[in-house]
C-alpha cells in the first residue's frame, strides 16, 4: 500500500504540479517533497499555499475583463466625461511599477500577474482618451509615449536588485496620483462619468485578496503590503463616489446623448 502510495506521488504530472504549488515558499515547512508526502490529506501550511495560488489563478482570469466595463462605456457614449487623463496616466506606471518589480524580483506570476492585465487594459483606456478626449495633441502624445519609453529604460537597464525597490517605494505617492486626481475630480464635477462601478469593486477585492495572498506566496515584503493598504483606502473612497454621484452621472450621460441626438439630426 505504501509502494503505490509512493510511485503516485512520484507521477511526473503531480510533481510538475508540485514543483510549481510549493517551490521557492518563504516557510520552511512548504515544500514539493514535503506537501507531496502527506497526500492525500494536505497540511495547513501546503493547503494555504496551494489555495493562494488558485486564488491567483483566479484573479488573474478575471483581471482580463477588469477595464471591459470603462472601455465599454467609452465606446458606447463616444465620451471620456469623468475619467481623469492625469489619474490614467498614473494608473499606467502604477501598475507597470508593481507588474516590473516582482518580474525583476523573480516572484510566482500567480502573485502579481493580474498586474500586467490591467496595465494592458489601461494602456487601451489611454488610447481612447486620446481618440475621445481633449488629449490629442500630437505633441502631448509624442511626450507621453517617449516618457514611457524612457521609463522603461531606467526599469531594466538602470535599477539593479539593490535599487529596484524604489519602483514599489514610491507607489504610495503613484497612486496617491492616480486615484488621488480621479478622487479630486469627482468631488469637483460631481460625478463619475465613464467610470465603472463593476471594475473599482474589482480593484477594491483584488487587492483585499492580493494582500493575503502576497503573504503566502512572497512573504512580508512590505513595500508591496504598504501599496496594497493605500490602495485598497483610495480605492474604497472610488467605490464610495461611485454610489453617492449616481443619479448626478446618469443626468449627465442622458445629456450627452440627447446632445448626439440632436446634432444626428
Amino acid at each position: 500500500m505504501a509502494s503505490s502510495s509512493s510511485s503516485i506521488t512520484q507521477h511526473p504530472l503531480l510533481t510538475s504540479v508540485a514543483q510549481w504549488a510549493w517551490s521557492n515558499d518563504p516557510s520552511p515547512l512548504v515544500t514539493p517533497s514535503t506537501c507531496l508526502s502527506s497526500l492525500p490529506f494536505l497540511s495547513r501550511p501546503c493547503l494555504f499555499r496551494l489555495l493562494a495560488k488558485l486564488i491567483g489563478i483566479a484573479i488573474i482570469t478575471l483581471s482580463c475583463i477588469n477595464k471591459a466595463p470603462v472601455l465599454r462605456n467609452i465606446y458606447k457614449s463616444k465620451s471620456v466625461l469623468g475619467l481623469s487623463p492625469t489619474s490614467t496616466y498614473g494608473e499606467v506606471i502604477m501598475y507597470s511599477n508593481a507588474a516590473f518589480y516582482n518580474l525583476r524580483r523573480g516572484n510566482p506570476f500567480t502573485a502579481y500577474g493580474e498586474t500586467f492585465m490591467v496595465m494592458l487594459q489601461t494602456v487601451a483606456v489611454v488610447v481612447m482618451i486620446w481618440v475621445y478626449g481633449e488629449e490629442r495633441n500630437k505633441k502631448n502624445v509624442g511626450l507621453v509615449c517617449a516618457g514611457y519609453v524612457v521609463y522603461l529604460f531606467v526599469v531594466f537597464y538602470v535599477l539593479t536588485q539593490e535599487t529596484l525597490y524604489i519602483l514599489m517605494v514610491y507607489m504610495p505617492i503613484v497612486l496617491l496620483t492616480s486615484r488621488g486626481s480621479q478622487i479630486l475630480a469627482n468631488y469637483q464635477q460631481k460625478q463619475t462619468g465613464a467610470q465603472s462601478l463593476a471594475t473599482t469593486g474589482m480593484n477594491l477585492t483584488g487587492s483585499l485578496i492580493r494582500t493575503v495572498t502576497t503573504i503566502k506566496e512572497v512573504g512580508w515584503d512590505l513595500h508591496i503590503l504598504r501599496s496594497y493598504g493605500v490602495s485598497i483606502t483610495l480605492n474604497m473612497i472610488l467605490f464610495t463616489q461611485i454610489f453617492v454621484y449616481k443619479e448626478n452621472t446618469q443626468k449627465v450621460l442622458d445629456d450627452i446623448q440627447q446632445k448626439k441626438k440632436k446634432k444626428e439630426e
